[in-house]
Order: C-alpha cells, then sequence, then structure tokens
C-alpha cells in the first residue's frame, strides 16, 4: 500500500466521523475509490443561492472534493454542485479557498472550512481574494441593508468552531491559569495562529503554548 492510499484511508475516517459528530448536517454521499479520488459531502447549512436571499435561502450545498495527484502535497479542489452565490466561488462553482493548504490538514479540517466559507464567516471572508466580482459588490450591499443576514447559518460556524476549539484545547501544553476565576475560564475568545492566520477559540484568561489544528504548528498565546 502506498503512502498517498494510507493518507486516503486517514482522511475517509476523519470525514466518517466528522459525518457522525455533525447530528447529521454533514453527510457523505460518496467516498474517495481506487481511480476516482473524489469525496462528494452534503453540508446542511443555509447559503446564498441566488440574489434573492435573504428571502430565499439554499438550505444545503452539495460538494465535490477532488483529491490532487500528489495528495496531500497538493490541495485539493471543492466544487459546489448546488446554486450558489458567493464572493470565493467561481460562476463555474468551483471554490476559492483562499488559505495556505498545508500537507498536514486532514480532509475533516477542510470539510468544516468549507462549511465556515459557504456561510459567510467573516472570518474567512477576504475582499482580496474574489472569485466572483459581482457576488462581492452583492455582499457588500446586502451586510448594510441586512446586516443580521450573515452569517446565513450561525450552526455553520458552531459546529466548525467547537470541532477546531476542541482539538486546539486538548493540544494546548500545561499552562498556569491566569485566573482563579472559573466563569472567566469558562468564557472563550478568539485568537490567529501566527503561521496559517486561522481563527482559533481558545479559553480565556490562559497563557501557553497552543497548537493549531489545521497547521500543526505551536505558538504562545495569552487569552
Amino acid at each position: 500500500m502506498t503512502s498517498g492510499s494510507v493518507r486516503r484511508q486517514v482522511d475517509v475516517a476523519r470525514v466518517r466521523a466528522l459525518a457522525a459528530a455533525s447530528g447529521g448536517r454533514v453527510g457523505i454521499v460518496s467516498l474517495p475509490i481506487e481511480g476516482r479520488p473524489r469525496f462528494v459531502v452534503d453540508l446542511g447549512f443555509a447559503t446564498v443561492g441566488s440574489i434573492a436571499y435573504p428571502q430565499v435561502r439554499q438550505p444545503s450545498s452539495r460538494v465535490a472534493i477532488d483529491l490532487a495527484p500528489r495528495h496531500p502535497f497538493q490541495p485539493p479542489a471543492a466544487t459546489v454542485l448546488t446554486p450558489i452565490f458567493h464572493p470565493h466561488v467561481f460562476p463555474s462553482g468551483v471554490v476559492c479557498i483562499g488559505a495556505k493548504w498545508l500537507p498536514s490538514e486532514g480532509m475533516d479540517l477542510f470539510v468544516l472550512r468549507l462549511v465556515r466559507l459557504l456561510a459567510f464567516d467573516p472570518l474567512l471572508m477576504n475582499p482580496h481574494s474574489i472569485a466572483n466580482a459581482a457576488a462581492q459588490l452583492w455582499y457588500q450591499a446586502m451586510l448594510l441593508r441586512h446586516p443580521d443576514a450573515f452569517p446565513t447559518d450561525a450552526s455553520a460556524l458552531v459546529l466548525a468552531s467547537d470541532a477546531a476549539g476542541g482539538r486546539a484545547e486538548s493540544d494546548v501544553a500545561p499552562v498556569r491559569s491566569a485566573t482563579n476565576d472559573p466563569a472567566a475560564a469558562s468564557e472563550r475568545v478568539l485568537r490567529r495562529c501566527p503561521h496559517c492566520d486561522s481563527a482559533l477559540r481558545l479559553p480565556a484568561e490562559r497563557a501557553g503554548t497552543v497548537r493549531c489544528p489545521q497547521c500543526a504548528r505551536d505558538f504562545e498565546a495569552r487569552t
């Protein structure tokens, strides 16, 4: 068995685990097979299907994720197969992910990044990396007219933050708490990884070493 085949098996297991933990919000349509290295997943989170939003919402998205010939050393390509009108999705449905792909990133984290992006997570919306100029102009106007309509599905951010936050917290080295207040310790704050710019949800009033679940690199953080 080649190293690429082993990695695909690991990615399949991770996506299956994500689907099982998502409460039915992430559904597996098909998995990679020999000669067809493609995931197809259903993401049960509302997004923008057309300029009729927010009156008409696209309730879910079907996304194909094609693994590169040299996966994981080359980035995967994601294509939305259902109606989508998004600044970071080309009219063809191809997604402009934006963030740098790292070989250490598992497909479960990649799917979670897609969940956040398609839900218009403000932390991922980048005006300097636009795939659909018309959608970007529409989005900017709609933010002023209907600010409460974005993100399009808050539960998408909860799922992604809980998954990534749980991994990040589990990788935190033993640290000294900066407070004895239990309420403060239960709060979460956002901090960005200095290596890959991913947003992490970390316990408040702490200091120590954090391992980013996106790039698997360590950094010092104080919250």
